[in-house]
């Protein structure tokens, strides 16, 4: 893992390879112009575990496209349109070096859907909670590839996960989480009454959102491949105060959502911060992306990696 490029492009045929990965699997030659083709493609899904490549023969750069993780958050459509309050996770797109015949990891993030309070895969955060029925939305958990190794200090691409929607006892909207991507993560919504968290950076995690109110937790600060826990809210056996959402994970992670502790309030607590991504400075053709989407519909759910040579 090494300090960040400071120069990144952009092409036409980058922004075909976002469109295309986002969207289905369309043939090759759809994700690039004619003058710069590529003969093959490998795609990798969610699968909860990590997933090996090993560099073909003869091949010294691999183009990658990669998505982060949804964070979780309630959503739906009506006449004025769809919404949904969790944080699109970021994307990423770079060509890297590679040795043929070297083994590369892949972790694809998970999204963090419905309410629960564990984290997408690969990083995110948990919500918090406020009594045995109300759990804020967890956080999405980040995609990245590994060189020369298996762990975080081997990352060379990173796509953020987008940070997880606070919720109330009644109300489960307008804590919605931060933006995963970019370099520096969206922050989650602060609501009137709660504090979101802040996102990821190339240097450090993103901050908690601080507790409001007796018994509201402030969030957990995130760290190097992972969101902060959402703080949890006050249950006072009569009204729950909201809590706080997970953050998402990234090169460093978001923080959580602040929970609330005022006795009888009903607002959600503080939405969960986006994590950071990340693009080796070795890497050519690099760009990153916040909470990048064509369309709401089609960038729910899980995160994406894809290798083209």
């Amino acid at each position: 893992m090494r300090k960040l490029a400071s120069t990144y492009t952009f092409s036409f045929g980058i922004a075909a390879a976002m469109l295309a990965a986002c969207g289905g699997s369309p043939s090759v030659r759809t994700l690039y112009p004619s003058s710069d083709t590529v003969s093959h493609q490998q795609t990798f899904q969610y699968t909860g575990r990590a997933q090996r490549f090993k560099v073909p023969a003869g091949v010294t750069t691999l183009d990658v496209v990669a998505r982060g993780a949804e964070g979780g958050g309630a959503s739906g459509c009506g006449s004025a349109g769809c919404f949904f309050e969790g944080g699109i996770g970021g994307r990423v797109h770079a060509q890297i070096p590679v040795k043929a015949g070297e083994t590369l990891y892949v972790y694809v993030g998970g999204s963090a859907s419905g309410l629960s309070s564990s984290g997408g895969f690969n990083g995110g955060g948990k919500g918090g909670s406020s009594g045995v029925s109300i759990t804020a939305y967890a956080g999405g958990g980040a995609s990245d590839v590994r060189e020369g190794g298996d762990t975080l200090q081997d990352r060379i691409l990173v796509a953020a996960g987008g940070g997880g929607q606070g919720s109330g006892w009644i109300s489960y909207f307008y804590g919605y989480g931060g933006k995963g991507g970019g370099l520096v993560g969206g922050s989650g919504n602060s609501t009137e009454k709660a504090n979101g968290g802040t996102g990821g950076s190339q240097t450090q995690g993103g901050s908690g959102g601080a507790g409001t109110g007796p018994g509201g937790q402030s969030g957990g600060n995130g760290s190097l491949g992972a969101g902060g826990n959402g703080g949890n809210g006050d249950d006072n056996g009569y009204t729950n105060g909201g809590a706080g959402g997970g953050a998402g994970a990234g090169y460093y992670g978001g923080g959580g959502g602040g929970g609330i502790g005022s006795a009888g309030s009903t607002g959600p607590g503080g939405g969960g911060g986006g994590g950071s991504s990340y693009i080796e400075p070795a890497a050519t053709k690099g760009r990153t992306w916040s909470g990048w989407k064509p369309g709401w519909e089609k960038l729910k759910g899980n995160g994406l990696v894809v290798f083209s040579w």
